[in-house]
């Protein structure tokens, strides 16, 4: 009967169709970023991401010496400790003459131009796939694939954010920080990795700049410092430290070497001094402010056992 086959068409159309999203689902669940779409072990995929929870979950934290086991107790110490981290800013003690330290060569008044939707485009294209999403609950695969359908809002936010009407954009710059053990045996706060799971506008407008700002670092940036610039390579910094002390062995002279341990520099910096060093290196006016936009409406909420704690409003970092 012509009904029944189309019905039959009809519904392996759906079955199929739920099924393929099921798999996408479990295997975003799992965390798993080896294997190929076209995997469908969901079975694999369940138990793995059954093992992700159990491992990341927090059973309990030593905080001055006590022994946190409650969820309402551990999620008010891990509160506590980020707060102090991003939420608290500190005075400055001390400065320094930037113009003995820095000398400008590279004209930035370009990185000040407007966004535009090429720009904005390609920037979505290249965000990184397969990434726990947001508070939004939204993926870059999400975005790019309903772009045609959410591309007015988009370019909508960017164009308040051109004019610096920064008014209502905390609501899109929220993030979720999530803790993963760095160690099997994890009890302080120290033994966890905080891993920030972004807002997508918030993501967006930060890669945008990232991208007009990555020609210029090589310039920028002293030769000295290898991590995250493009055509650099970190193991370089540590075969001249290898070099340098078989140099100072085999010349049998006195020296000392001195290892500085820059731990929660990134989450502590004062927001006062990175602007005076990005302005005495001749950044202009637009792109500091939209720095300082995405500086100062970012908030953070603490994802405990995934429940997320009251917001953190940043004052440093």
């Amino acid at each position: 009967m012509p009904h029944e086959t189309w019905l039959h068409k009809t519904l392996k159309r759906c079955y199929l169709g739920y099924a393929s999203l099921e798999r996408t689902i479990a295997r975003q669940r799992a965390r798993i970023a080896t294997l190929k779409d076209g995997d469908a072990n969901t079975t694999f995929f369940h138990l793995q991401c059954s093992y992700r929870r159990q491992k990341n979950r927090v059973h309990s934290l030593v905080v001055e010496d006590r022994v946190l086991t409650e969820q309402t107790d551990m999620a008010e110490a891990a509160f506590s400790h980020f707060d102090n981290l991003l939420g608290c800013g500190i005075d400055r003690e001390c400065t320094l003459n930037l113009d003995d330290l820095i000398a400008p060569t590279e004209d930035l008044l370009g990185l000040d131009a407007d966004f535009t939707e090429v720009e904005i485009w390609g920037a979505i294209r290249r965000l990184p796939a397969r990434k726990a999403p947001g508070p939004d609950g939204f993926t870059a695969e999400f975005l790019q694939a309903c772009w045609p359908i959410v591309k007015q809002d988009f370019l909508a936010v960017f164009r308040q954010l051109d004019a610096l009407r920064g008014r209502g954009f905390h609501r899109l710059n929220q993030a979720l920080l999530t803790l993963l053990p760095k160690r099997p045996d994890a009890q302080l706060l120290g033994d966890y990795r905080p891993i920030s799971l972004v807002h997508l506008v918030g993501k967006v407008a930060a890669k945008i700049l990232s991208l007009r700002l990555a020609p210029r670092l090589d310039n920028l940036v002293s030769k000295n410092q290898n991590a995250f610039i493009a055509g650099r390579c970190l193991h370089d910094n540590f075969m001249l430290v290898r070099q340098s002390m078989r140099l100072l062995h085999q010349l049998r002279l006195p020296r000392v070497l001195l290892k500085l341990d820059l731990a929660k520099a990134f989450d502590t910096i004062s927001w006062s001094f990175l602007f005076e060093v990005l302005r005495r290196y001749g950044f202009g006016d637009k792109f500091l402010d939209l720095l300082a936009i995405l500086l100062s409406s970012a908030n953070t909420r603490v994802l405990l056992n995934g429940e997320p704690g009251p917001p953190i409003w940043h004052k440093r970092g």
